[in-house]
């Protein structure tokens, strides 16, 4: 909350985007209490409507600060009014909304050079537990001291169950798996056949539905959208759409490659990977007994899309820009998370999902690190085990709630 309200304070427009049910409205009303001015909510069918017909009255600049929640619903009629408030020395305005501000079809106004962007996402593994998360801010500064971390003492059983709930507010206060799963299911339908559908986006819902569905199927997967279309009955332009459709709902999110050529990181595919494993999970109908069964098919994935979910949350308060990936060589090793820090390295991370860790395990980060040499700066596989364990000066094996441990 600091990091918004200085953000607001400081910044004629200040966009708040994520998920739905992620705790946005909440966030914004928050900072309403702290600042005061004038708070709009577009779910309210009376607001919308000013909002539709007259969007210059609701941005006034006596306000001094004006909340709009759910902005995208204002289309752009209602950005252009922002643009013109804030060009004639307006208010401060804090827009909330439930798609990418950047990337919403019914928008095409970006307010660039008037806007700062922060993503809020479903709760982070140390935020439920009340503690600060502390690797990526560790690996982005000194991924040296690592091994001084001190993760919870968890079971393997321990975390499928934190994978199984994720992190959206509501469902983890349910007190049942069965209410978890329907409000999943609910939560599902709900994106894909109004919020999408209300913008205009989707022709045929159901199809947008089925394809994320897919997709939590998919988890960790690289991304091919002929055999997506294949699988699903749709062709090869539309699957393109919907995909990005689900990711302007930050239902999915696209792990690109890794590549000391930067342009050659769009020309390769990237894996897709759900944004919440708790979603993946009651999509695919699986629990954590059943993910704790040798045969569990995904297992592995959702453990590594369960890290990169964690890493997304803590992006969003680290200090440096950090940019995630993967890496891969054609039919040879590869690392399935890279961390990027502007002029300080790369560091790969590995994701197993047992609870015993072996040197073969390193075989990618050390092939990771033959090939970049002096930005290398550490290696790290997460397990589903106990221990800090050391495997060479710079690869080293931590549990996964390294994740949200500190030194």
């Amino acid at each position: 909350m600091p990091r918004l309200q200085e953000s607001a304070e400081a910044f004629r427009v200040l966009v708040i985007h994520g998920p739905r049910q992620a705790g946005k409205s909440t966030a914004l009303r928050d900072l309403h209490r702290r600042t005061g001015g004038h708070l709009l909510d577009l779910d309210d069918a009376a607001v919308r409507a000013a909002a539709t017909d007259d969007p210059e009255s609701l941005i006034r600049s006596d306000h001094g600060y004006v909340y709009v929640d759910e902005f995208q619903r204002g289309g752009n009629d209602l950005i252009l009014a922002v643009k013109r408030a804030v060009d004639r020395g307006g208010p401060h305005v804090i827009l909330a909304g439930s798609t990418n501000f950047l990337t919403t079809p019914t928008l095409s106004e970006s307010l660039a050079g008037r806007a700062v962007i922060q993503e809020i996402w479903p709760f982070s593994q140390g935020e439920i537990a009340g503690r600060k998360d502390g690797l990526l801010p560790l690996l982005t500064e000194a991924p040296e001291e690592v091994r001084h971390l001190q993760p919870e003492p968890l079971t393997r059983e321990d975390y499928l169950v934190r994978i199984v709930e994720g992190g959206y507010p509501e469902p983890l206060a349910l007190p049942s798996a069965r209410l978890r799963r329907q409000w999943f299911e609910s939560y599902a339908e709900t994106v894909t056949g109004r919020d999408l559908a209300l913008l205009g986006a989707a022709r045929r819902p159901d199809d947008l539905r089925r394809l994320l569905v897919h997709c939590t199927a998919l988890t960790g997967q690289e991304l091919v959208h002929t055999g997506m279309g294949t699988a699903l009955g749709l062709d090869r332009s539309t699957v393109a759409h919907y995909l990005s459709l689900l990711e302007t709902a930050f239902l999915i999110r696209p792990l690109p490659v890794w590549s000391r050529n930067p342009t050659a990181r769009t020309s390769r595919r990237p894996k897709v990977h759900i944004t919440d494993t708790g979603l993946a999970s009651a999509l695919q109908h699986v629990d954590a007994r059943t993910l704790a069964s040798p045969q569990a098919p995904l297992r592995g994935p959702l453990v590594e899309s369960f890290v990169h979910a964690e890493l997304l949350r803590q992006r969003t308060w680290t200090d440096r820009p950090v940019s995630l990936s993967h890496w891969r060589e054609s039919g040879g090793p590869e690392v399935d998370l890279v961390v990027e820090t502007p002029g300080a390295g790369v560091v790969g991370i590995e994701c197993k999902a047992s609870g015993s860790v072996r040197a073969e395990d390193f075989r990618g980060l050390r092939a990771f690190r033959d090939r970049t040499g002096d930005t290398f700066r550490h290696g790290v596989v997460l397990y589903l085990g106990e221990h800090v364990l050391g495997f060479g000066d710079d690869l080293t094996a931590l549990p996964l709630s390294a994740l949200w441990a500190t030194t």
